[in-house]
């Protein structure tokens, strides 16, 4: 007999935060600021606009559905696209036809683009990954625009670094992730700048190895364990062994998931079989997980559960570890 049991449902939060700012061209100078991100304890640099005074967006859940597949994609299976793919970009809906801004890596004059800087904060024992799009048109062109839509890409190295081969780097595609209805004009004497912020907030440790990972400036990328060291493992307590990360207990990966959106969540479940038995009325089931970064150190976290089945005496049961991602506005 096979029963559904759960393991675990976190919810990961998922915000989108944006304004638009149009300035007059002898305003630029001292329009652009240079704002002070961190990367953990480490600070950089990055020349923004002012980042005050953002407005609620709306998460395009059926796009980071798309997101989270690809990049489950790339951890499991380290299965991408090795050519380079844009991180980002932004369409702006006008009355004639759309505007596209494409990545560029700088803000720059008579020129239009999307640059992306990243912040990693770690509070309390929780992570949260931020991203910044600045979008910007600093030509003389003129349009008035009805709406906004972000496009973002997940990345990852491929794990040769452990397989003994040259690392190279894996592209998801890229995705609308957020939108927006704004109505604004750009006059021909005017530059253009959109602030975007997408969080993910409030990461328990085990749920970072399950947090895409969006391409950005300073280059942090995770790293695939497809052939080297295990970056997920379950384990279950059969009552004479180790119940511990790298214990000696009944152990298991994940081979694979199972994806759906439900309300406004994305939904990921991991079909995790343990053989436990007959009349066996309840398991202990411990999650392990490590993320793995070439910038930054290996995040590894735990989880643990102890399921008791509707039905006793059964022979094999099913546990499922739902692991669930939300937006939440405010």
């Amino acid at each position: 007999m096979v029963q559904k049991l759960v393991l675990r449902n976190e919810v990961v939060k998922v915000k989108g935060r944006v304004k638009v700012v149009t300035i007059k061209k002898d305003e630029f100078e001292k329009f652009l600021q240079l704002r002070k991100l961190k990367i953990l304890n480490n600070e950089y640099e990055a020349l923004m606009p002012p980042v005050d005074s953002l407005e609620k967006n709306t998460i395009d859940i059926n796009g980071l559905a798309t997101l989270v597949q690809q990049y489950m994609i790339l951890k499991l299976f380290a299965s991408g696209s090795s050519s380079s793919t844009t991180p980002a970009q932004m369409v702006l809906t006008t009355q004639s036809s759309n505007i596209t801004l494409s990545y560029t890596g700088n803000i720059s004059l008579n020129s239009q683009g999307v640059t992306v800087y990243m912040q990693v904060l770690e509070e309390n024992n929780n992570w949260t990954f931020q991203y910044y799009y600045i979008g910007f048109d600093t030509t003389s062109s003129s349009y008035t625009t009805s709406g906004l839509e972000l496009y973002v890409s997940p990345y990852m190295i491929a794990s040769y670094y452990i397989c003994g081969s040259n690392p190279y780097t894996q592209y998801g595609q890229v995705v609308r992730i957020a939108y927006t209805n704004t109505s604004f004009t750009k006059s021909s004497d005017s530059y253009l700048f959109v602030v975007w912020l997408i969080e993910f907030q409030n990461i328990p440790p085990y749920l970072v190895a399950f947090t895409p990972i969006l391409q950005n400036n300073v280059g942090i990328e995770p790293i695939s364990q497809s052939c080297g060291p295990t970056a997920f493992s379950i384990y279950f307590n059969n009552g004479s062994c180790n119940f511990a990360c790298g214990g000696n207990c009944p152990s298991t990966g994940l081979g694979g998931f199972i994806m759906y959106v439900q309300n406004n969540s994305v939904i990921l479940e991991f079909p995790l079989i343990a053989p436990l038995g007959t009349g066996v009325s309840s398991v202990e089931v411990l999650l392990c997980t490590s993320a793995y970064f070439n910038k930054l150190p290996t995040i590894s976290g735990s989880t643990s559960a102890t399921l008791t089945p509707p039905v006793s005496g059964a022979t094999f049961y099913v546990a499922i570890a739902t692991l669930t991602v939300t937006y939440q506005g405010s």
